[in-house]
């Protein structure tokens, strides 16, 4: 499938996925996660679906595996909140180094803040950390992932400055 062929089949789609989300979480607002994570998912496979197949069919078991994805994240998260974590950095820095620094104290303090950032990256929303991945490290424009994940620039930037925000507000904690 095109770009332009995915482009245009977003609109008939996109209620498909939001309304199974509606009804798996109970809310408006995880509906429209499923239905962004869901989109996202179809635009990176849009090269490999097959248009003989109904479209609708795709979307429906995309969107329930999102739901499924998003409820195990969450259980997920909810438990290792529990943990210790500084146990949870000792098991997540191991041996990584960074380069050209000698001195163990900062070499340290690096990996400290590597695990941490990741683990805050992790914590994040799924289609937060998507958009902004497509945002920071693809490099697209605000229309760009609007296209993709079928909504208007605006709602992009309000969840790249969401995502970031958060983030930002993770540390302040730190500190």
């Amino acid at each position: 499938m095109q770009d332009h062929e995915y482009l245009l089949l977003i609109p008939r789609l996109r209620p498909i996925a939001q309304s199974i989300g509606r009804r798996f979480f109970g809310n408006v607002e995880d509906a429209e996660d499923v239905a962004q994570d869901t989109m996202l998912r179809l635009w990176a496979a849009r090269t490999n679906i097959d248009t003989t197949q109904p479209l609708e069919t795709l979307v429906t078991r995309v969107a329930k595996n999102v739901c499924v994805s998003i409820w195990r994240k969450r259980k997920a998260l909810h438990n290792s909140e529990r943990q210790d974590t500084r146990e949870h950095a000792c098991q997540e820095s191991g041996g990584v180094a960074a380069a050209g620094t000698s001195d163990p104290q900062t070499l340290l303090e690096e990996r400290e803040d590597a695990v941490w950032l990741e683990h805050r990256l992790r914590a994040l929303p799924e289609y937060l950390r998507r958009v902004l991945r497509m945002r920071q490290e693809e490099g697209l424009t605000a229309q760009q992932i609007a296209d993709i994940i079928g909504t208007d620039p605006r709602s992009v930037q309000t969840l790249i400055s969401k995502a970031r925000k958060q983030l930002m507000n993770d540390l302040k904690r730190r500190k």
